[in-house]
């Protein structure tokens, strides 16, 4: 477990009962200690959990926010930090926040799918032309709108932050073409276009909390799955694979999120601090995982394994093996995946 610092939290009604008890006190007690006391009882602990190790982007990104929010609120906001999966996988983060037994995490965006449906538009595969695509459509109105249904589902959605584009691992043989992905078993996020995806490539598709994924790879489970430079390298999962292939499947991003009930409750300064140093720092995460990636790319190549780089691939190829997907979800998702690809 890795705390921030090590505070209790104290519930509004035991704030007033123990100011009830301190009104028959003795009036010895000094009125700098009643300060003190308060000054105490007024700070916030959230409790944060997400499954990034602590040299991976989220880790990095979301110490500095916690950080950041820390020194605006004059210490009121404290943050209580479970990183790399000690609470369990994402799902079990999400359903932890719905449930308030977890306040807030960073969540891959594939997984918030399951809960919030709407999110499924931004998880195409090839969706995006670059990263600025990627962010403009997110940082934009599309992005918000997505945020703000998230609260049907009992969640605050903050901002958009970075996972990073998935790239194709696996520990059978190189990809360099789509037929290279048949039969392949691949493990994929709980996210229904990924399985159709996976499907559409000719892969046998397994959903895997990401947890497992280490163990699948070395007990033959599953032979490959997706990952950014950064997830692939800081986890170690990098030791149970051969092949990485630069495909850029898809941009993956991660929804800063927490309780809407929690949220709610929170003065109104606060909850503009959260909501607006979350978007900030929306910035500061991305720089983090994009300025990490030549640097995990090289310590890949160093520990032999083979990388396929998007240029030796006909990357068109790939898009238009994915197309059913698209046809799949026309009724459902056309309307908007059409503004999507009108973002400059």
């Amino acid at each position: 477990m890795k705390k921030r610092k090590i505070l209790s939290v104290v519930s509004t009604a035991t704030c007033l009962l123990w100011l009830t008890a301190c009104g028959g006190a003795d009036s010895a007690t000094s009125e700098a200690e009643a300060a003190e006391n308060s000054a105490n009882d007024d700070v916030i602990t959230l409790k944060v959990g997400h499954i990034a190790p602590p040299e991976e982007a989220y880790s990095l990104g979301f110490e500095a926010y916690a950080e950041a929010v820390e020194e605006a609120t004059d210490g009121q906001i404290q943050f209580e930090i479970y990183g790399n999966g000690a609470l369990g996988g994402e799902r079990e983060l999400l359903e932890g926040v719905q449930l308030q037994n977890l306040d807030m995490s960073v969540i891959t965006t594939g997984v918030v799918t399951n809960f919030v449906p709407d999110v499924t538009a931004i998880e195409f595969p090839f969706l995006f032309r670059d990263l600025d695509h990627a962010y403009n459509t997110l940082d934009g109105e599309i992005g918000q709108e997505l945020l703000d249904k998230m609260s049907d589902a009992g969640l605050k959605g903050i901002a958009f932050w970075e996972n990073g584009q998935r790239h194709i691992a696996n520990n059978q043989h190189p990809v360099l073409t789509p037929d290279d992905l048949k039969g392949l078993k691949m493990r994929t996020i709980e996210s229904d276009i990924l399985l159709d995806t996976y499907s559409a490539l000719g892969t046998n598709a397994t959903p895997m909390a990401f947890p497992e994924v280490y163990g699948g790879l070395q007990q033959g489970v599953i032979d490959g799955s997706d990952f950014s430079y950064g997830v692939i390298w800081s986890t170690n999962v990098y030791e149970q694979v051969d092949h990485f292939t630069e495909a850029g499947l898809y941009y993956a991003s991660a929804t800063l999120l927490m309780n809407d009930d929690l949220y709610t409750s929170l003065p109104e300064d606060i909850q503009e601090t959260i909501i607006t140093l979350g978007k900030e720092f929306a910035q500061t995460q991305r720089e983090i995982s994009q300025g990490l990636e030549e640097e995990q790319k090289q310590q890949l190549l160093d520990n032999g394994i083979e990388i396929v780089s998007a240029e030796e691939l006909d990357l068109e190829a790939f898009r238009q093996q994915v197309e059913p997907v698209y046809e799949k979800y026309e009724e459902q998702y056309g309307d908007i995946l059409e503004r999507i690809a009108n973002v400059e």
